[in-house]
């Protein structure tokens, strides 16, 4: 299944293979889940576990010294900003992804705003999982697209500066706003009263003129940029 996925993912997502070794630190609860989630990176390069801990310790974190730091987040909120402060005070140069057990739209704002860089869930794809990681890695922030509907919150609703980077039109920053928000190809084409071969053909030019591959990518491009 892992197989199947990552060729059907392959021209979609970064390329693994061309990345540089990624150390990683996985802390969860549950040994069966940090035990599953060492197995898919042992599986799939350039991955390196070089630890696992059920718990936040500092000193373990500062002696395997990673790259990034998996904090697996499983009843709500309670300590997730506390545990990201201490991975942060552990090992400053290190990445830290949080993976909740569910989206939580309320905790998005919060992780983000404690010093996460990626924010996912649980039930993603492994190898959405893994461009998450590589993603981070490469100094980006990743959010998981399903919670777009909920970015133009954050930072208590204020507006967020729109710039206009590689000639996207009018209509395509609008198409890729929308894209941001969580709207489907027939959600958008309602929305902005267009045929969905149109949309079709206004995503293929956004993706073409911000050299991209996947929805996902077109999401942070425009958390990055202020679009969305």
């Amino acid at each position: 299944m892992l197989k199947t996925e990552s060729a059907h993912a392959r021209g979609r997502l970064v390329n693994l293979s061309q990345s540089t070794q990624i150390r990683l630190f996985i802390i969860d609860a549950q040994p069966l889940i940090a035990a599953a989630l060492h197995h898919l990176f042992a599986a799939n390069g350039p991955f390196e576990v070089v630890g696992t801990d059920q718990l936040v310790t500092g000193g373990s974190l500062h002696a395997a010294r990673p790259d990034v730091v998996v904090l697996c987040q499983d009843h709500g909120a309670t300590g997730i900003c506390d545990m990201i402060e201490a991975c942060r005070s552990a090992v400053p140069s290190a990445k830290v992804c949080v993976v909740a057990c569910h989206l939580h739209p309320e905790l998005l704002p919060r992780v983000m705003a404690a010093g996460a860089d990626g924010f996912t869930v649980k039930d993603a794809a492994p190898a959405e999982f893994l461009d998450a990681i590589v993603h981070v890695h490469r100094g980006g922030t990743y959010v998981d697209p399903r919670m777009g509907a909920y970015l133009p919150r954050m930072n208590g609703g204020a507006p967020r500066r729109v710039r206009t980077l590689n000639a996207l039109s009018a209509r395509e920053t609008e198409v890729l706003r929308l894209i941001a928000d969580g709207y489907s190809n027939r959600e958008i084409s309602i929305a902005l009263s267009l045929s969905e071969k149109t949309i079709k053909n206004h995503i293929s030019r956004i993706f073409a003129k911000l050299h991209i591959t996947a929805r996902t990518q077109a999401v942070i491009h425009a958390i990055k940029t202020g679009i969305a």
